[in-house]
């Protein structure tokens, strides 16, 4: 039986017709095999084109190519009802996926020895036991400041970190958001709404609490529920001045420069931002803090989950490439270079990687707080769908928060419903 979310793929496979090559010829006729690599990753992209490089020079049998797309939940959904099936997915490989077949079980691949233990807890699924994928970094999120600003961001009450962001200039912004590109809010929501809930549960209760959409535990709709108080206090922020007047149209480009050039305090971000910032700004002193409760009682989160994870969906055409492509990923110098390039602490326990600068600081936030993972979104409800409920809050589309709760849960709630 077809669930909602695999009826929504085979309908737009009957509007899309795609011409596909398996492979293609080689030096005196041989046949390279193509292997499409899907990356959603906007900071990997470059490093993946030059570990491509090396992949295909010492492997001529196979040639990876790269497709980079910014909206990859979307873009990639698209890719299955189309029949243009990726070899190697570098996106989130969602329940409704795992639940539809569309990814090949890697519980069996050998990748799994030197793996943290924690990261492969993160990565199981909660319905079957399996690993539907494999991750090369741990991920970190919260909020980045400038010490130069502020010499520190205090987590403990909701009016104590607002306080500790707001500098006396008054032409620096407090807290910087990107709108424009939907996942920051999206993600803004996963770890600061849904993260007054996740934080009263262990990660694997909390993911099945999502998975399983258990609105006794979630209470999205309610009137006093973590949405409803996500959108408080953000239209809060908005009514003070503490985020930038064009939060809803700045991008997560803007917010980078901005955070580079010592126009905003923070930021809420995740730990894969700062290879941009310091891209752009290398001698910038970048503090780090939990997200800060959002109702007294509640305690600070920070995001501890896995990264840069991969995938084989279950009809890639060329399979084969594909694993022989991740254990290339996975070799202890990649792993080392990837970890230290994108400032993301390595998921493996026999890599020495200098990540970043100060990572006992790091450690000393996530000891402090209480570590959530990312949200389990249904099928038609990514985070960049909740994100661009929150573009539509923060642009006035919504009289009141509690509008924007009830269209927010419903959406939620329909989407579940249709892909189960």
């Amino acid at each position: 039986m077809k669930t909602g979310f695999a009826k929504c793929i085979a309908a737009l496979a009957g509007m899309s017709t795609v011409l596909s090559l398996g492979a293609c010829s080689g030096l005196g006729g041989a046949k390279t095999a193509e292997v499409k690599f899907f990356n959603g990753k906007t900071e990997s992209v470059k490093l993946m084109n030059t570990l491509i490089e090396e992949f295909n020079a010492k492997n001529p049998q196979y040639k990876v190519v790269q497709e980079f797309q910014k909206d990859a939940s979307t873009a990639l959904q698209q890719k299955f009802a189309s029949g243009d099936v990726p070899d190697v997915v570098s996106a989130d490989v969602t329940q409704d996926y795992v639940d539809n077949g569309l990814f090949q079980d890697l519980s069996g691949e050998d990748y799994w020895s030197h793996l943290d233990p924690a990261v492969k807890q993160m990565i199981t699924d909660v319905k079957t036991g399996k690993q539907f994928k494999v991750a090369l970094t741990k991920s970190i999120g919260g909020v980045f400041y400038n010490k130069a600003l502020v010499p520190k961001v205090s987590t403990d009450s909701w009016d104590d970190f607002i306080a500790s962001i707001t500098p006396s200039d008054k032409s620096i912004t407090p807290l910087f958001l990107g709108g424009k590109d939907s996942w920051t809010l999206g993600q803004l929501m996963d770890f600061w709404g849904h993260g007054s809930i996740k934080q009263r549960y262990s990660l694997t209760q909390a993911k099945r609490l999502f998975v399983n959409n258990d609105q006794s535990k979630l209470q999205f709709a309610r009137a006093d529920g973590p949405v409803a108080l996500f959108a408080s206090r953000l239209s809060e922020l908005k009514d003070a001045g503490v985020i930038n007047t064009n939060a809803a149209t700045a991008s997560y480009d803007d917010q980078v420069n901005a955070f580079a050039q010592g126009k905003a305090v923070a930021i809420p971000q995740g730990i894969w931002a700062v290879s941009a910032i310091k891209a752009k700004n290398p001698k910038l002193d970048i503090g780090f803090a939990a997200f800060a409760p959002m109702r007294d009682g509640e305690k600070p989160v920070v995001l501890s989950s896995e990264d840069s994870t991969l995938g084989i969906p279950a009809k890639a055409k060329n399979a084969e490439g594909a694993k022989a492509f991740i254990a290339f990923l996975l070799k202890t110098g990649n792993l080392k270079r990837y970890s230290e390039t994108l400032n993301l602490p390595s998921a493996y326990t026999n890599v020495d990687s200098k990540w970043i600068d100060n990572p006992e600081e790091y450690a000393s936030v996530l000891a402090a707080s209480t570590p959530i993972g990312f949200s389990s979104y249904p099928s038609g409800f990514s985070s960049d769908d909740s994100g661009r409920y929150v573009q539509a809050l923060l642009s006035g589309q919504y009289k009141t928060t509690q509008d924007f709760t009830k269209a927010y849960a419903a959406a939620w709630d329909k989407a579940w419903k249709n892909a189960n």
